[in-house]
């Protein structure tokens, strides 16, 4: 069987034994068992190309057995009394399970830095973030620890540390790849801004994990037929101001009909709506956290304002600003979840709109390069060009796109409607094998 990994289970353990400490990607191995595992699998015929791959699992997915904390110092402890669908199909593939990554605290800050795994490092630089808050599963990929991960989208949380890591990653629509075994469960009031997906190193891998995880996928799809790509250029370039121009030749390989003009918001307004979205339903988060108003609130302030010291690891400091900004927009700009749930759909129809007309979105995934760690909360608009893919449930894919000035990673992104993985799959991988 000719495989598109060629990284084996004992080849991982080393590297994640040699470069973890470093990087901090993971935040539970399972060394000796991984290598029990490929050593059972090697008997056995090839269950698909994943059979002996190792990878890792995004630390919210439920794995029976092993620590699920969501990046939490409060569920540091918590084993897993079931295991997920992501888990099973990947186990039935014969994938080898060889870690849980890293992630913010309780996925909320858009880099994984948490109490229970630490502060992930880029592996292009060890000064700058990941991302996240799926940055473990970008690191641990990018570096080399595995051949693929699965991590969750609510916010950009693949796709940007997949740009900030020069690799690969996938947002699946929430109506066609429904999230279930997630931990902790997500409100109802924003579940459906989260979807899931795959980050790997090449498309033909990704195309592999796709081809194993299809029992997750259990919805269905938005019709679509492709005849064009509508460029929506960001209000802010920041550190990509040549945007448009770089990015237009890759896609007028794919179709003749590449147009800048979309008739959508701009991406000031739109990343607006995605917070009013949040803080009007400070509720129903708060509902859903063990913690409590009170209690939750004594520590956001100790998490701000003394970032963990006297050891209160309750909430890590840079979820807590993110939590900080949401209270404080509960009560003032955005007290009313119905309007902001308006403007949502509103954004969500404008976009859909262009599908109808058969055309995909491109976008940059970032126009920042990684930022130094811990100073990702200091950027708002680190997150302008990947809320708009949460907002309309997309379908999206990064596709790594040259470097920043000083050498780091940059990538675009496909924005399209439910149920077109394959077909993002196929022009990025003509997209690039067209402009080298």
């Amino acid at each position: 069987m000719n495989l598109p990994f060629d990284l084996n289970v004992e080849a991982a353990v080393a590297r994640i034994r040699a470069r973890n400490p470093l990087v901090h990607a993971l935040i539970t191995t399972r060394h000796e068992d991984a290598l029990r595992d490929s050593s059972a699998l090697a008997k056995e015929a090839p269950r698909s190309p994943l059979h002996g791959v190792p990878y890792s699992l995004k630390d919210e997915w439920e794995t029976k057995g092993l620590a699920t904390t969501s990046g939490s110092a409060r569920y540091r402890t918590r084993i897993s009394t079931s295991s997920s669908s992501v888990h099973l199909a990947f186990e039935a593939a014969g994938a080898v399970l060889v870690g849980k990554s890293n992630l913010s605290d309780l996925g909320i800050a858009p880099e994984a830095s948490s109490y229970v795994g630490g502060v992930t490092r880029n592996p292009h630089d060890f000064s700058r973030t990941a991302g996240g808050s799926s940055g473990g599963a970008a690191a641990a990929v990018a570096d080399g620890m595995v051949g693929f991960d699965w991590g969750s989208d609510i916010g950009g949380s693949i796709r940007l540390p997949a740009a900030f890591c020069g690799v690969f990653g996938l947002r699946l629509s929430s109506q066609t790849w429904p999230i279930t075994g997630f931990f902790p469960e997500i409100p109802p009031a924003i579940a459906w801004l989260c979807g899931q997906g795959p980050l790997t190193r090449t498309l033909d891998q990704m195309a592999c994990v796709l081809d194993a995880a299809t029992p997750l996928r259990t919805g269905p799809n938005r019709p679509f037929t492709f005849r064009g790509v509508r460029i929506w250029t960001p209000d802010k370039l920041g550190d990509w101001p040549t945007f448009v121009s770089d990015v237009s030749p890759a896609l007028a390989r794919l179709t003749s009909d590449v147009q800048t003009s979309h008739g959508l918001p701009g991406t000031t307004y739109t990343r607006n709506v995605f917070h009013a979205v949040w803080a009007s339903h400070l509720d129903d988060l708060l509902a859903a956290d063990t913690l409590g108003f009170r209690e939750g609130l004594q520590a956001v302030i100790s998490g701000v304002l003394f970032r963990g010291r006297w050891g209160d690891t309750r909430i890590h400091p840079a979820t807590a600003e993110i939590l900080a900004l949401i209270t404080l927009g509960r009560y003032t700009l955005y007290r009313n979840p119905r309007a902001a749930l308006r403007k949502a759909h509103a954004i969500r129809a404008a976009i859909e709109a262009i599908w109808d007309r058969g055309h995909l979105i491109a976008m940059p995934v970032c126009v920042f390069p990684a930022p130094r760690v811990g100073r990702s909360n200091t950027y708002p608009h680190l997150l302008s060009c990947t809320i708009p893919g949460n907002l309309a449930d997309a379908t999206g894919l990064a596709i790594p796109f040259g470097h920043f000035k000083k050498g780091l990673p940059r990538s675009i992104q496909l924005l399209g409607p439910p149920g077109t993985e394959r077909l993002l799959i196929d022009l990025a991988r003509e997209a690039r094998r067209a402009t080298g």
